[in-house]
């Protein structure tokens, strides 16, 4: 978190006021896909039912691991890339150790657990954390994850337990496990070229793309997919656009694009009232028009 954070300096004002103009989306959401289709594929197709779920900063969606994955890492792990990813407890670095060493009775053990019950994230035996897309929309007819940058030159490409792992084809990893025969999108918003009339993501990001559905990347991201399953993904990926032509598409004046926030705390979270009676949670990706309506537009999108 910083005070040139996306999340905050383009994501929530951008989508804030797209959200403040149509709730259902059926105005915009067909258009922010057009716009991002940079890659050429045939018309991506939005759908005319309404939004169900729109969540970004400060209650960005968190999407589980695939299981599949999940079982990967633990049948193939490998020393991780930061040693914090061992974990703080004793036990716990000593169960990862054991199944970096192929323990049997240790993998058969972590196994059976991820088969036999929802893990938490915080299970030692689960070896990656939810996906947080910058921004998850979900209709009836779609679901689509936004990655948002502003100072990145690239996307993130790699996790602790997974030296290639693309970030995009993680969100979308984890959205087909919600598709339930929908259509998925990814796409990314990025900072437009310095130049003050440019709206053109650079050449930069767009070789980012293109290197996101590589063969090479597609196999090393998505280890546990089958041959077609990463072809459908890979085709999910619509492309690059800027956050200079969402507003201009949209008529929504450049200056909601903040150019710092005056603080880097963290986003607020769940608490409790003094008289012990917990805070309504908040809503996950199956929920439905609750999440639309605790998303208001942020005060510094106006």
């Amino acid at each position: 978190m910083g005070i040139y954070e996306s999340s905050r300096t383009r994501v929530a004002p951008v989508f804030g006021r797209l959200q403040c103009f149509d709730p259902s989306g059926r105005l915009w959401l067909q258009g922010l896909l057009e716009l991002a289709n940079t890659r050429d594929l045939p018309r991506p197709e939005a759908g005319p039912s309404r939004l169900r779920v729109a969540k970004w900063w400060p209650r960005e969606a968190r999407l589980a691991a695939p299981p599949g994955l999940l079982r990967w890492l633990l049948e193939n792990a490998e020393e991780p890339r930061n040693a914090a990813a061992w974990g703080r407890r004793p036990e716990v670095m000593a169960n990862r150790r054991r199944v970096v060493d192929r323990d049997a009775d240790t993998l058969a053990g972590a196994l059976r657990s991820l088969q036999e019950r929802r893990p938490s994230s915080r299970a030692w035996y689960v070896l990656e954390g939810p996906s947080q897309p910058d921004v998850y929309l979900d209709s009836a007819d779609a679901v689509i994850v936004v990655e948002g940058k502003r100072t990145e030159t690239g996307p993130t490409t790699s996790t602790a337990w997974m030296s290639v792992r693309h970030q995009m084809l993680r969100h979308l990893d984890a959205a087909w496990e919600h598709r339930q025969g929908r259509r998925i999108y990814g796409l990314f918003i990025v900072e437009a070229g310095k130049e003050a009339i440019s709206v053109e993501a650079s050449s930069a990001w767009h070789e980012a793309v293109e290197s996101t559905i590589s063969d090479e990347v597609l196999k090393g991201s998505l280890p546990h997919r089958s041959s077609d399953e990463r072809s459908q993904i890979a085709s999910a990926l619509l492309g690059v656009t800027t956050w200079q032509a969402v507003c201009d598409e949209f008529q929504i004046p450049r200056e909601v694009l903040i150019s710092e926030v005056l603080d880097d705390r963290p986003a607020p979270t769940t608490t409790r009232r003094k008289s012990g009676t917990a805070l309504r949670p908040t809503p996950q990706p199956d929920d439905l028009d609750q999440a639309e309506a605790s998303q208001t537009a942020p005060s510094s999108a106006t």
